[in-house]
C-alpha cells in the first residue's frame, strides 16, 4: 500500500495533471502542509474526487461520516489528539478490526500509532478531510453535540431506571459506560421511552436506516414515526439502551434479549429488549408492560353479555384445554391473564409457564422459560405435572411435544390453558392435527376455543355520525337505513379519530356433535357451518355488532378481519342473513344452512353430505337442497 504515493495516484486516474502535481509538491514544500490538502486549496482537484480516486486505486470503500453511526466504545480507544494528527476517526469494532475512517490511507505512521494505541487490527476506510474532522468535533464531544438535539427537553420528564447495572466488566465496558450515561445521551432515551409511554404505545421500534436513526412507536396496534435522529447518534442511543437492559454491549451480530425496570411520572413500567442485526446496524424494540394492565377484568376485554356467560362457563370446567388464539399482538396474554385473575383462589393452585412472564400475578406460580438452560415449554410442563397443579397456564403451543404434554395433562384431569397461532376457531382443530394431536383425543380433551382480535375505538370525543356506503352494504350485509361512525380527529386521539383498543370474540364451544364431527375428521368448512348454526357468532359477525352499535368502523373492520367469509352468516349476493333458513337431513335431523331466503341463491355446494352423519343430501331431497 505505501509502494505509490498519492500524487502518482491521481495522475494514473487522469484527476490531476503532471504539470499540477509539480506545481502541487513545490507549494507543498514551501508550506510544509499534506499534499492532499494543498492540491485541495490550489483547486486543482476537490476533496471528494480525491476520496473517490483513492477509492477506485486502491479498492478501500468511500464512507460518508455525516450518514454513518459511530460506536462510542471506538471512539475510546483513539485519543482525540491521534485522530486530529492523523485525520482519522474510529467507527467500528468487529471481533478483532478495528474499522477506521482515514483522510490519508496511505499513512504507514497513521496504521502504526492506531495499531499500537487500540492493540486491533486496522480495516481503513476512506472518508474527506472535512468529514473526519466534523466527526471529530461530534464524537469525541458528544454531550455538547447531543446537547443541540435534546436542548428543548425538558429535564422533568425524567425516566428512573429501577436497579440500574453499575458493576463493570473491564475497562473498555466502563468507558462505553461513560461514554454513554453523558447527560444529553440520558435526556435522548428518556425523551424517547417518556414520549412512548405518555401516548399509550406498547412498543418503540428504534430502526437504524440508510441516512438515519428512526424511531416509530405502536399506539392501539399501528406503528406511528415520532422522530427521525442523525445516523451519528446511532451507537450512542443504541448502547445506551443495551446497557440499561444488561446486555452485551460488544456483541452486535446475534440477536439479544433484555429487560429494564423504569418509574415514569409515578408508574412503574416493565420494558422488555429485543435487538437484531440488520442492514443498517442493530435494530431494537422495546416493549412497553404497564403492571397497571395485569389486574384486568374480563368484564372490560369487550365481551358481551351472552359471550361472558359462555367464557365463564367454559373456564370453570374441572378439566380440559381451552386454547386462545390469533396473530401476534391480539391481546391473547391479556386474555388469558384475565381469566386466570377470575379463576384464582387460595383452593387451587395455579402455575403458569410463560416466555417470558409479563405481568406478575398475586397468588400464580410463574415460570419464565430460559431456552439456553434447557428449560423449556416441554421439559416445565413435564415437572409440573409432578408439582400437584390444578390450573395450568402454557404461554404457547408452538410445537408438538408441548401440544402432546397438555393433552396429557388434561387426560389425567387438569385444566389447561394456552394461546396457539391461528386464524379462526375451527382453523385451530387443523393446526392440533398438524402438530400431530389425533383427531380422537383433540375431541376427548379440547373444551372450547377462543378466538379473538383488536380493533380500534373510535374517540368519543369527535365521533360522528355517517352513511354507509354502497360497497359496506353489499360487503357486510348493512342495512342503508343503519347508521355508522368514524372519528373525525381530535387532540385527544391525536388526529387518528381513535382512542384506545376492544377485543371483538369468535368463542367455539366443544359441544357433543362438535366433538363427533371432529373425531371422524370433518373439514373446517364443515365444522363452521354447523357450528354458525349452532350459534356461534364469527369474528367478522361480532365486529359488525361493534359498528352498528358506534364503537368502532368499518374500515378497521377491514383492517383486521381477514376474509368476507368471517362477516357472519349474510348472503354474500343480497346480504340477507341467513340464520332463518336450513334444510334438515332426513336420516339425522340436523339442520344445515342451504338456501338464501332473499335471493334464493344456492349456498350447498359443499353440502352434498350431512356433516354430523354423512348421509347424501343430494340423493335424498335434491330439490329442497338445491332451490
Amino acid at each position: 500500500m505505501g509502494k505509490k504515493r498519492l500524487g502518482e495516484l491521481l495522475v494514473e486516474a487522469g484527476v490531476l495533471t503532471e504539470q499540477g502535481l509539480t506545481r502541487a509538491l513545490s507549494e507543498q514544500r514551501s508550506k510544509r502542509g499534506k499534499l492532499g490538502e494543498v492540491i485541495v486549496s490550489l483547486g486543482l482537484s476537490s476533496e471528494e474526487e480525491i476520496a473517490q480516486t483513492l477509492s477506485m486505486q486502491l479498492g478501500i470503500s468511500l464512507i460518508d461520516l455525516q450518514n454513518t453511526p459511530v460506536e462510542p466504545q471506538a471512539i475510546e480507544l483513539i485519543g482525540e489528539k491521534v485522530a486530529r494528527k492523523h485525520l482519522i476517526v474510529p467507527v467500528a469494532i468487529d471481533q478483532k478490526e478495528l474499522h477506521i475512517a482515514m483522510a490519508d490511507p496511505l499513512s504507514f505512521e497513521a496504521f502504526e500509532d492506531v495499531r499500537f494505541a487500540s492493540g486491533y487490527t486496522i480495516k481503513p476506510f476512506l472518508a474527506t478531510r472535512t468529514g473526519i474532522l466534523w466527526a471529530i468535533d461530534q464524537h469525541y464531544h458528544l454531550g455538547s453535540s447531543l446537547s443541540t438535539i435534546v436542548k428543548d427537553i425538558a429535564d422533568e420528564r425524567m425516566v428512573e431506571v429501577v436497579g440500574e447495572p453499575r458493576e463493570t466488566d473491564g475497562r473498555d465496558v466502563e468507558d462505553l459506560r461513560k461514554k454513554s450515561e453523558a447527560a444529553p445521551v440520558i435526556r435522548m432515551v428518556n425523551l424517547i421511552i417518556a414520549e412512548a409511554a405518555e401516548h399509550g404505545a406498547s412498543d418503540i421500534h428504534i430502526e437504524p436506516t440508510k441516512t438515519a436513526l428512526q424511531i416509530r412507536n405502536r399506539v392501539d396496534g399501528l406503528l406511528h414515526k415520532t422522530m427521525d435522529l442523525p445516523k451519528w447518534v446511532q451507537g450512542a442511543v443504541i448502547s445506551r439502551v443495551k446497557i440499561m437492559a444488561k446486555m452485551d454491549i460488544a456483541e452486535k451480530r446475534l440477536p439479544q434479549d433484555g429487560r429494564i425496570g423504569v418509574r415514569i411520572g409515578g408508574r412503574s413500567l416493565d420494558l422488555r429488549i429485543s435487538t437484531v442485526p440488520a442492514n443498517y446496524g442493530e435494530k431494537v424494540v422495546v416493549r412497553i408492560l404497564d403492571s397497571a394492565n395485569s389486574n384486568i377484568s374480563m368484564d372490560a376485554m369487550g365481551l358481551t353479555s351472552a359471550e361472558l356467560k359462555t367464557m365463564e362457563d367454559i373456564i370453570t370446567r374441572p378439566q380440559g384445554i381451552i386454547l386462545i388464539t390469533g396473530p401476534t399482538g391480539s391481546g391473547k396474554t391479556t386474555t388469558l391473564y384475565g381469566i386466570l385473575n377470575k379463576i384464582k383462589s387460595v383452593q387451587e393452585n395455579i402455575t403458569t409457564i410463560e416466555d417470558p412472564i409479563e405481568y406478575e400475578l398475586s397468588g400464580v406460580n410463574q415460570v419464565a422459560v430460559q431456552e439456553k438452560i434447557g428449560l423449556t415449554f416441554p421439559t416445565m410442563l413435564r415437572s409440573l405435572l409432578r408439582q400437584d397443579p390444578d390450573i395450568i397456564m402454557v404461554g404457547e403451543m408452538r410445537d408438538g411435544e408441548t401440544a402432546t404434554i397438555a393433552v396429557q395433562a388434561a387426560l389425567t384431569g387438569h385444566l389447561v390453558f394456552s394461546t396457539i397461532h391461528t386464524n379462526s376457531c375451527v382453523a385451530t382443530v387443523t393446526r392440533l392435527r398438524d402438530l400431530g394431536i389425533p383427531s380422537y383425543l383433540i375431541a376427548t380433551t379440547i373444551v372450547g376455543i377462543v378466538a379473538q382480535r383488536l380493533v380500534r375505538t373510535i374517540c368519543q370525543k369527535c365521533r360522528v355520525k355517517m352513511e354507509p356506503s354502497e360497497r359496506d352494504i353489499l360487503r357486510l350485509g348493512l342495512k342503508s337505513s343503519v347508521p355508522v361512525y368514524r372519528g373525525e380527529g381530535c387532540p385527544a386521539c391525536n388526529g387518528t379519530g381513535y382512542k384506545g383498543r376492544i377485543g371483538i370474540y369468535e368463542i367455539l364451544v366443544f359441544t357433543q356433535p362438535i366433538r363427533d364431527m371432529i373425531a371422524t375428521n370433518a373439514t373446517e368448512n364443515e365444522l363452521r357451518q354447523v357450528a354458525i348454526s349452532r350459534g356461534m357468532v364469527t369474528l367478522g359477525r361480532n365486529a359488525l355488532e361493534k359498528v352498528v352499535a358506534g364503537v368502532t368502523t368499518v374500515d378497521e373492520v377491514f383492517r383486521v378481519v381477514e376474509t368476507d367469509a368471517d362477516f357472519s352468516s349474510a348472503c354474500p349476493q343480497c346480504a340477507t342473513p341467513l340464520e332463518a333458513e336450513f334444510i334438515m337431513c332426513p336420516s339425522c335431523g340436523y339442520s344445515v344452512v342451504s338456501v338464501c331466503p332473499g335471493c334464493r341463491r344456492n349456498l350447498s355446494q359443499e353440502w352434498k353430505f350431512c356433516p354430523y352423519c354423512r348421509h347424501d343430501l343430494l340423493k335424498r331431497d335434491p330439490k329442497r337442497s338445491f332451490a
